[in-house]
């Protein structure tokens, strides 16, 4: 079974998943600071993650992930590498949803984005909450501010502003990236293997 699943990894990872990595990187780094430089309450950081789920597979949409949130960490803000287990969160439950279809069809990409939106605020709140206080370069400080001045504990407020913010973010990553899928060449897609369970039928 551990072996099963070690090779399916292997195969996940063939030229052109490798060479989309840093591709994805890329792109969630130059979207992800132009939103920290406007502090607008969403990241939009994960739209290569996201996209590389979908052309390549979980495995190497994490590990996207994960290079993300390490680059970040040296060339925008230190505490990102922090959010590794988001980052993973992002890239497998994306590959999840992807292998089942969720990208064929426009209600499933909105609820697959908030559902992520959900599991993401989840994961990154105990991060937020106690190894920074609550605050971030993010926009999503603000909420956090007012809610703690409404006399919520630091970890409700924390968890609650990344309700109010993390699903509608995810939603829009996960349209804006179907978008992106169902306007690149059927013929680039094809070079994919995990794209198949994607790709709209004929």
């Amino acid at each position: 079974m551990v072996m099963r699943i070690w090779s399916s990894i292997k195969n996940d990872f063939d030229i052109m998943a490798i060479v989309l990595i840093p591709v994805a990187i890329a792109i969630n780094l130059s979207i992800g600071q132009i939103i920290t430089v406007l502090k607008i309450p969403i990241f939009l950081d994960s739209i290569g993650t996201v996209l590389a789920a979908v052309l390549a597979g979980p495995w190497v949409a994490a590990v996207a992930g994960v290079l993300t949130v390490f680059a970040a960490g040296v060339t925008v803000n230190p505490i990102l590498p922090w959010y590794s287990g988001t980052a993973i969160a992002i890239g497998l439950f994306s590959g999840f949803v992807a292998k089942k279809g969720f990208f064929r069809r426009w209600i499933l990409v909105v609820l697959g984005g908030i559902l992520m939106g959900f599991i993401a605020a989840v994961v990154s709140a105990p991060v937020t909450a106690y190894l920074f206080g609550g605050v971030t370069a993010a926009g999503s400080t603000l909420i956090v501010a007012y809610l703690e001045a409404t006399g919520r504990t630091l970890f409700r407020s924390v968890f609650f502003a990344g309700l109010a913010s993390d699903p509608l973010d995810k939603m829009l990553t996960y349209i804006i990236v179907a978008f992106i899928f169902r306007n690149l060449p059927r013929r680039f897609l094809l070079r994919f293997p995990r794209a198949a369970g994607s790709i709209k039928p004929r």
